[in-house]
């Protein structure tokens, strides 16, 4: 048995597939492959997420799609792609164009370009997808101040419906705006009782500091918490799967909202918290 620090067991990827083959039923992770029915599911027991403002399945619904209809902000996704691939976001309309974060131009040809890459499964694992339009997040100013662009996420783990760990992931310069850590972004470990964050990773290294804002970490809290875990313990319920991680944001008007239910979570959150999954998942009263 791999030990972290010496003293926490480490679940190692064969275990976790084990988990997961004994506790997620195929029909549960088809479901949360598939966003669209995935936020259908989740409003039908009451959990929060961000509304679909419009759904295209072909490339005859592009071409009869109402542009003056799209508002001033929205973030257009595949529904079914892997690690946030084919995202494309606007940030306030521009007479018969959007803008970019950075303030490039948004031309609706290239928009109706990314909706037919979209379409053809370019970023999906599928021979074809759906296009999505929704509301444009914006990241509660709590959050917002620690990060650098980008949107930062909060991963609970959940056995069942108990969360059993949570961390932040805040993007940086190096990451390109986005909450990945592989790209290095931050990664924050978030004590369950409180909210706040205990310690936090930059790659291998601490990092009681953001590299980019220079905002101290340690001490901040996640705000809405208790409606944070909430929304992540309605997610068992709405899927089917037993074993899951769930991503939340926190939007600056509209509060939590589950941006993604994982049915295959990853294990650096053992990392990030210095807790292993394997104690995690078998200690009810322990956070």
């Amino acid at each position: 048995m791999i030990r972290l620090r010496g003293w926490d067991p480490v679940m190692g990827m064969n275990l976790r597939n084990a988990r997961i083959a004994r506790q997620n039923p195929p029909a549960a992770i088809r479901l949360v492959n598939d966003k669209y029915a995935t936020k259908g599911a989740l409003t039908a027991v009451g959990a929060p997420t961000s509304p679909t403002l419009a759904l295209l399945r072909s490339r005859r619904e592009v071409a009869t799609l109402d542009w003056d209809g799209l508002p001033e902000s929205w973030a257009l996704k595949p529904n079914q792609s892997l690690g946030g691939n084919g995202i494309l976001l606007a940030f306030g309309r521009r007479r018969s164009h959007w803008a970019s974060s950075s303030g490039k131009r948004i031309s609706r040809e290239l928009v109706a370009d990314q909706l037919r890459r979209i379409l053809d499964g370019e970023f999906s694992p599928r021979p074809t997808d759906w296009a999505m339009f929704e509301p444009l997040i914006r990241a509660h100013p709590d959050l917002a101040r620690l990060s650098h662009q980008g949107l930062p996420d909060i991963r609970v783990i959940c056995d069942g419906d108990r969360p059993r760990l949570a961390m932040l992931r805040l993007p940086t310069r190096f990451s390109g705006g986005r909450a990945n850590l592989h790209q290095r972004a931050v990664g924050a470990a978030v004590e369950l009782s409180t909210g706040r964050i205990t310690h936090a990773l930059l790659g291998k290294g601490p990092a009681e500091r953001h590299p980019d804002t220079g905002e101290l970490l340690i001490g901040a809290s996640v705000p809405h918490w208790p409606e944070v875990l909430d929304a992540a313990r309605r997610c068992a319920a709405a899927t089917g799967l037993r074993y899951l991680g769930a991503d939340i944001v926190v939007d600056a008007d509209r509060g939590p909202l589950i941006l993604e239910v994982n049915a295959r979570p990853g294990l650096q959150i053992q990392n990030v918290t210095g807790r292993g999954l394997m104690a995690a998942v078998t200690s009810p009263g322990r956070h």
